[in-house]
Parts: structure tokens; C-alpha cells; sequence
């Protein structure tokens, strides 16, 4: 059928991708009062699980917008998904566990003073309709079954003419909008139309992710829970090592098998193929249970991150998977994506509303560009230490008998038995920096014009310990907000700091001393209208430091503040008050928000 170009449609905002980056980028415009379409080639949301643990950092951008109960209401939580564990089969002998995503006992502590928010299992399926509900209830259309075509420049405008193709109708429209965002994956159209420039390192691996129902709760005893379990059968695994992942405790799961490039195994392989049948009843350890194979997915192993996440002169940004491609090591895939968003959507609704200058996007990429870079670094590197625990368990040795025999050697009183112990040691306590990674999302740190570090003295805090692990709470500008539960005086609700921050608006945390600070938000909000909130911490002031820990993380004095973003990380602070304060608070704000150029 031909395809003619029948409708042209004005837009502000577009956005190419509904899955967590595009879904969650739209929600977060949507609360600041933005709305626009978003396109997908896709039929529907996610109709698989893909990602699926959410970290607290994500979760706490859900919170920000009401979702966080949503959230945990169609997630997995608690020990039933928190930790990694290495066995013969999901009944046979186990080899080894890593305690994860907050249930190792180091970890509950720094969770708990790092975050309101706990650790979720939340498949994509689930946390795609969340978002997608939220943010066209509040003014997104979302079309799905919708191809972008090509994206042409608009000569004199920074605006962008889009050709999109119905799926269903099969004809194509365009649309002229001032922003296009491209949160399409990792075959992001967006990304090859504009031939933006990735950093690559080739790797040469390839995986299947088998997805499956059967019901094995009667196999998993509280002492086998577990989100991942890696079956370790040298005799017929022999070069991969399938990874059961939980998906709903206990009928859904999904087989990942990875291997190299020139494996093809499951090349020719059709959810009929009565082989992966026999594959997943080998791993689970239990001939008697009934399988029902639902979906091969097959994926690459990828290492890449865009050079810029933004293209130089027009209105075009990526975000999510089309910026950063990796392996799931690490869990932090999905969260990234978010995360992306969260910090893109408030800049974006600052400068179309005219209460910031065009340079404040231009601090989107310099601050998640590098973000996005280091987790595609560790994750990979994590893999390998995925793979350094297979070795050290005979999974790629030369020959199945070989494979037997090293790990046969775990439990042999020798020399070589003991060497192989130490090295699946070693190996595990390598694999449980990622079940323990909170410092690798709670470190992350900004420097770019949207943050102010003129009246920085010293520079940031050095971390004490390993930055993926440990985490470092600061009120440094460019750090998160420290996270403290406070409660009104007479005490009705104990909420977090990070309660108070957020939700589309800049906040002036100050103590005794600092209602000056108050006053001086007061008029640069009445005279801009740039929204900003003040709350004083303490005793007699709006809210109380319940546990104390606001005093321990503000490192201000009484009289002084901390201004945070709308995405909660420090812009600013004082650390005492200064005569002419609210000329000092106009210029950092016209310096964060880049006011300097807007038009006058």
C-alpha cells in the first residue's frame, strides 16, 4: 500500500520510545504541567518482563509523583527476590549465595540512611502501564503502532519536522515539534536519522532469555528464595550457565542462557522446540513439573554510551537505552533510564516556560553522559565477574568430564581443592559488590552551570571505601539530598526530606536564624515566578529533626540554607547567613538557570 502524507500536527513535545525512558520522561513533563504525544513502533506496552529490579533511587523519583505505592503494589519485595545464589539445580546442591539489593546487613544500614525507598522486583510489563496511565491522564496522548520515519531540520527554527507511519492504517503524517526526545532503545531511530556518535567496545556475546510458567513453589523453601539462580551442570551446560530469574513468585520465570557469538544453540529454536522444555526441567532438578514455554527473546551483549546525549543547535535528546546500551550486571538498567528523565523533564519544563535559559539543557548531557558511561563500565565488568564465578565452578572448562572434575574439587581435602575454594571466594565476594551497590546510583555527583560551587571553600568530600558499595551523604553542591525523616511538631507523619523537595519546584531548607533566607525565596519567587519552597528543621520551626540525622548531613550552620533542584540534588548552599541575601539568592539562581539568556 502507498504511503502519502496526509495530516501535518503541531507539537511541543514528542517523545519516540514508551517503554521506562519515554513513559517515565512523559510522566515527569506531565507534573509540570507539560503535554505532548509519544510514539511507539510497538503495539502496547512491554508484553515481556525485561528489567525488572528497581532500585530506591528510581523508586524515589515514583514517589515524587504519588506512584510509589502503585509501584510497590505490583512488585516483588523483601527476601523472596534479594539475593543471588549458584546451585546444581533449583532442588540440587548449592554453591554459593550473595545476599543483595539491601538484605545484607551493611546494606540495610547505609539503605536506611540513604533513602525512604526499598529495593522492588518490578518487571517492565508492570512498570510500564503505571506510567503510561499517569502521564496520559495528564495530557500525553501516547500512540503506539507508530513508526518515526525521519526527522528533517526546519531552516530559521530549532524546531524539527517529523514523518510518522500509522502501522495500522499504513499512512504516514508528520509532526512539526519544538522537542523531540528519543527514548527508543537500542536501535534507536532517533539516533541513527541524526548519526549521533557512540563510544564502543565490541563485545562478542550473545543470550536467550527463555520465558516460561511452572509452578514450583513446593520446590523453594524460604532457604532457597532467591531473584537470580544460576545453575551450575558442567555435564550439560557446559560453556553458558543458565540464570533462573523470579518474575512471580512461583509460576513465572525466565531461563537466561548466555554464550558466545558462534554458539547457536538456539538459533532455529521456537517456543514449540520440545528441547527447551527438556532444558528447563533440567535446571529446575524436577522431571514432574509441567512447563509451558511462552517466549524466546534473544538479545546481544552491548557496550556503548553516546558521546552526547544531546545534538548541538536543535531541540533533540536521548535518553535511556538509545544513550547507554550495557548487560543487565548490576540491575541498574531500567533505573538509569528513569533517572535520565528526572533530570531531563524539570530542565525541559523550566526553559518552555521561560523561567530558564536555553544553556540549562545543555547541562542534561554534561551531567548524565557520565553517569551513563560508568554504568555501562561496571556493568560489563560485573559480567565478567559473572563469569569468574562460573570458571572457578568447572562451567568452562575444555570438556564436560573436565568440567566435573573442577567442580568435584570444592569438596576434595587437597591442594587443589583448597585453591579452587579460595578462588570461588574471592570470586563471590566480587559478585557481592553488585548485590551491595548502592553507592553506584546514591554517589553519583554533577558538575555542570546548573550547579553553583563559587562559594565552595574545599572541594567535594572524598569517599571513604569502595564508591560502588559505600555511599557518601553530603549537602556538597551537585551531591543528592541527604535523605532525614522529619515530622511536624506535634507529631502526625513521619515523611523524608526528600518528601519535601521535588515535585516540579526548587527548596530552601534553612534552620534558626535563616528567615531572611525565607523571605528572600519569597520575593525572587513573586518576581519571577520560579516556584520555591522554604522549610525551616528544628525545634520550633516547621518541621522537627526526628532522629537527628538532618543536623548530622546539613554541614550548615543554623543561619544558613541549602537550596535543592527540583530533582532533588543540591544547587546551592550557605553555609551561614550574608548580608544581602536575596541579591546573593538571585544570582545563583540566574546562574544555575542559565537566566542570563533568556529574552527579554
Amino acid at each position: 500500500m502507498s504511503s502519502l502524507v496526509e495530516e501535518h500536527v503541531n507539537v511541543d513535545f514528542l517523545v519516540v520510545g514508551a517503554g521506562p525512558a519515554g513513559a517515565s520522561l512523559a510522566a515527569f513533563m506531565a507534573q509540570n504541567g507539560l503535554k505532548g504525544i509519544v510514539i511507539a513502533r510497538a503495539p502496547g506496552t512491554a508484553d515481556t518482563p525485561r528489567a525488572h529490579v528497581f532500585n530506591p533511587f528510581a523508586l524515589e523519583t515514583l514517589r515524587d509523583i504519588g506512584l510509589e505505592e502503585d509501584a510497590i503494589g505490583h512488585a516483588t519485595h523483601g527476601e523472596m527476590f534479594q539475593s543471588f545464589r549458584w546451585a546444581r539445580s533449583m532442588v540440587g546442591e548449592e554453591y554459593g549465595k550473595v545476599q543483595a539489593w539491601g538484605s545484607h546487613p551493611e546494606s540495610m544500614g547505609n539503605l536506611a540512611k540513604a533513602t525512604p525507598c526499598q529495593y522492588l522486583d518490578l518487571p517492565q510489563s508492570y512498570l510500564e502501564p503505571i506510567l503510561v496511565r499517569y502521564a496520559s491522564s495528564k495530557g500525553f496522548q501516547f500512540r503506539f503502532s507508530t513508526q518515526l520515519v525521519s526527522i528533517e531540520e526546519i531552516p530559521g527554527s530549532s524546531d524539527s519536522l517529523c514523518t510518522l507511519r500509522d502501522l495500522l492504517a499504513q499512512r504516514e503524517f508528520q509532526v512539526r515539534a519544538k522537542y523531540v526526545f528519543g527514548a527508543d532503545g537500542s536501535r534507536s531511530k532517533v539516533a541513527q536519522i541524526l548519526g549521533l556518535k557512540y563510544l564502543v567496545e565490541p563485545r562478542e556475546g550473545v543470550a536467550c532469555n527463555i520465558i516460561f510458567k511452572a509452578d514450583i513453589g513446593h520446590l523453594i523453601p524460604k532457604e532457597r528464595y532467591a531473584g537470580l539462580h544460576s545453575i551450575i551442570q558442567p555435564d550439560h551446560f557446559l560453556g553458558t550457565a543458565p540464570l533462573m530469574r523470579l518474575i512471580r513468585p512461583w509460576n513465572q520465570w525466565i531461563l537466561v542462557c548466555t554464550s558466545t557469538a558462534e554458539d547457536g544453540r538456539f538459533k532455529d529454536m521456537t517456543p514449540q522446540s520440545p528441547e527447551l522444555v527438556k532444558l528447563v526441567k533440567q535446571a529446575i532438578g524436577d522431571d514432574s513439573v509441567e512447563v509451558e514455554i511462552q517466549r524466546l527473546d534473544p538479545w546481544t551483549v552491548n557496550e556503548s554510551v553516546a558521546e552526547k546525549y544531546a545534538v548541538e543547535g536543535r531541540q533533540i535528546y536521548i535518553l535511556g537505552d538509545a544513550a547507554h546500551r550495557h548487560p543487565p550486571a548490576h540491575a541498574n538498567g531500567s533505573n538509569t533510564c528513569v533517572q535520565d528523565a528526572y533530570n531531563l523533564a524539570w530542565k525541559v519544563a523550566y526553559v518552555a516556560k521561560g523561567l530558564a535559559g536555553q544553556r540549562l539543557l545543555d547541562s542534561y548531557s554534561i551531567e548524565r553522559q557520565p553517569e551513563g558511561a560508568n554504568l555501562v563500565r561496571e556493568a560489563n565488568q560485573q559480567l565478567f565477574a559473572h563469569i569468574e564465578v562460573w570458571k572457578a565452578l568447572g562451567q568452562f572448562a575444555p570438556t564436560p568430564e573436565e568440567g566435573v572434575r573442577q567442580l568435584a574439587e570444592l569438596s576434595e581435602p587437597t591442594l587443589a581443592g583448597e585453591k579452587r575454594r579460595k578462588e570461588l571466594h574471592e570470586a563471590l565476594e566480587e559478585k557481592r559488590r553488585e548485590g551491595e551497590n548502592l553507592g553506584l546510583s546514591m554517589n553519583q555527583w554533577y558538575t555542570s552551570s546548573a550547579v553553583y560551587l563559587d562559594d565552595e571553600q574545599d572541594p567535594r568530600p572524598s569517599l571513604k571505601g569502595d564508591a560502588i558499595v559505600d555511599i557518601l551523604i553530603s549537602t556538597y553542591p551537585g551531591t543528592r539530598l541527604p535523605h532525614a525523616w522529619v515530622d511536624v511538631p506535634q507529631r502526625r507523619k513521619l515523611i523524608s526530606t526528600h518528601d519535601l523537595a521535588g515535585h516540579g519546584a526548587f527548596t530552601l531548607f534553612i534552620g534558626h536564624r535563616g528567615e531572611a533566607w525565607r523571605t528572600a525565596a519569597a520575593n525572587i519567587t513573586k518576581a519571577t515566578g520560579i516556584p520555591i519552597k522554604t522549610y525551616g528543621i528544628g525545634h520550633g520551626l516547621d518541621y522537627i529533626d526526628v532522629y537527628r540525622d538532618w543536623y548530622k548531613s546539613r554541614e550548615v550552620e543554623e543561619d544558613g540554607c541549602v537550596l535543592v533542584r527540583p530533582d532533588r540534588f543540591v544547587a546551592w548552599r550557605s553555609k551561614t547567613m550574608i548580608s544581602e541575601c536575596e541579591a546573593k539568592l538571585e544570582r545563583v539562581f540566574n546562574s544555575i538557570l542559565s537566566r542570563d539568556g533568556l529574552q527579554q
